[in-house]
């Protein structure tokens, strides 16, 4: 069964990111170019080379090193769950940091403002949005953002609204700041999730102050429409809801789809009374980096907001995050590219080899949401996930799916409602490690 080769830690440091991939037989497809810090291998005529797998075991990593802990010795293969992605980053990102840590001290920084405008730059160019420099703050991740704006906004048990499957992260952050969650679930028509607007509208009630906006959508991989943002923002503005709109995986959407920012909406009022969240984290792979970013048109908004929020930066986030925004838009182009390849495979690939697994190929995130329900009924999930004491149906068949086929995912149910019967997997990976793992769940699914 496809592994990926194991680095201890020395081996990594020693060789910087040399990489292997066991194939099904035995046999080995193509190791990984060496790369060389701050020099990621390039292909024929400038292209950057997404192909080659590259293997982070070892590196204290969440996706492949977790995970593997929970199941016995060499049954876990394939970290197909947290979000973020095999490749290594660009060069000028590397490049930055060397220069900079050649400047041996590391004392109080003096200013945020050169990273300010890369964000504010890179908003302009890429969504044509036109942001003053004073409606934007530094934040140390999009959760201490969202975090201040529930301490401000939501008191300790009111609710915050959000429509689901949506990232279960926003949970963590409302248990934070002791808030409660009210969920409205999507409907599922036309191979797309849609808002239930008379739900959503039942739900807000008068202890509801803020509202989630996740757009792009995680899980789901919805990229809202005008219309439909604007129809949450004129609801929320009539009930005295604040939109959080969460916007962080904003610059991968599929080409053909158009990703709206809400405060690019037409109605002034509206775009008020919100604050967008935001980080190229996920545009380049720098989660473990902590620079995000928050924002709102309304200064007394936002000064509030500001109130409740500490900044906590590092120098090599800051240093890292402004190279990659000034210096990495033609990495990030090739990998966004790549990624909806994979996309594309995945839904050929689903389709043909899967019966049971339903997919519809996202419209943003390189995350596909998979309906695996069928599976779960044919292997009697339920059932055994009562008998074995699981939280979840979902969570019976993430460990069987681990156990039949290396294959590691996120549960569904963990969501929210709506998400029960599928799993969330993460295609940021070499074709050949997808295909891999697709294949290993297809040979399960196939003795079911």
């Amino acid at each position: 069964m496809a592994i990926l080769a194991k680095l201890d830690r020395r081996t990594f440091i020693r060789n910087a990111g040399l990489t292997a991939l066991a194939g099904a037989t035995g046999t080995v497809v193509p190791a990984a170019v060496a790369a060389t810090p701050g020099s990621p291998s390039h292909m024929a005529g400038g292209k950057y080379d997404f192909d080659t797998p590259y293997s982070r075991i070892g590196t204290n990593c969440s996706r492949w090193d977790s995970p593997a802990k929970d199941y016995p010795p060499g049954q876990f293969k394939f970290g197909m769950g947290v979000a973020s992605m095999d490749f290594p980053t660009p060069a000028c990102i590397t490049d930055a940091i060397a220069e900079r840590c050649q400047h041996q001290v590391w004392g109080y920084l003096a200013s945020t403002d050169s990273l300010r405008d890369a964000i504010l730059q890179w908003n302009g160019q890429r969504f044509d949005l036109d942001l003053p420099p004073e409606s934007l703050e530094i934040a140390t991740g999009v959760y201490s953002g969202i975090i201040a704006a529930f301490r401000t906004l939501s008191p300790p048990g009111t609710k915050t609204l959000m429509v689901t499957p949506i990232y279960n992260g926003f949970r963590t952050m409302a248990r934070h700041a002791r808030v409660l969650v009210e969920e409205s679930p999507m409907v599922y028509q036309n191979g797309r999730y849609e808002i239930d607007w008379a739900d959503l509208e039942s739900r807000m009630t008068a202890d509801v102050h803020t509202m989630i906006v996740c757009n792009p959508q995680n899980p789901t991989g919805n990229v809202w429409s005008p219309d439909d943002l604007l129809r949450i923002g004129q609801m929320c503005l009539e009930r005295n809801i604040v939109v959080l709109s969460d916007e962080i995986h904003a610059d991968i959407v599929r080409p053909g789809v158009k990703y709206t920012p809400f405060a690019s909406l037409p109605d002034r009022a509206v775009v008020d009374n919100s604050l967008t969240f935001g980080a190229v984290s996920k545009t380049f792979n720098l989660s473990g980096m902590k620079v995000a970013h928050f924002y709102s048109t309304n200064p007394v908004l936002l000064g509030r907001v500001r109130a409740n929020h500490r900044i906590e930066l590092n120098t090599l986030g800051m240093v890292a995050t402004e190279a990659a925004l000034r210096h990495g838009a033609d990495w990030f182009d090739q990998a966004r590219d790549y990624l909806y390849a994979n996309h594309s495979f995945a839904e050929g690939y689903i389709k043909e080899n899967m019966p049971l697994v339903r997919y519809n190929r996202a419209e943003g995130t390189y995350l596909a949401w998979l309906d695996v329900s069928r599976v779960q009924e044919a292997i009697g999930a339920a059932e055994r996930a009562q008998a074995a004491g699981k939280p979840s149906a979902d969570h019976y068949f993430r460990d069987w799916l681990v156990e039949q086929s290396g294959v590691y995912v996120n549960p569904g149910f963990s969501y929210g409602a709506g998400g029960e019967g599928h799993i969330r997997m993460n295609l940021a990976s070499s074709r050949q490690v997808v295909k891999a793992a697709f294949d290993a769940m297809a040979d399960a699914m196939r003795k079911v």
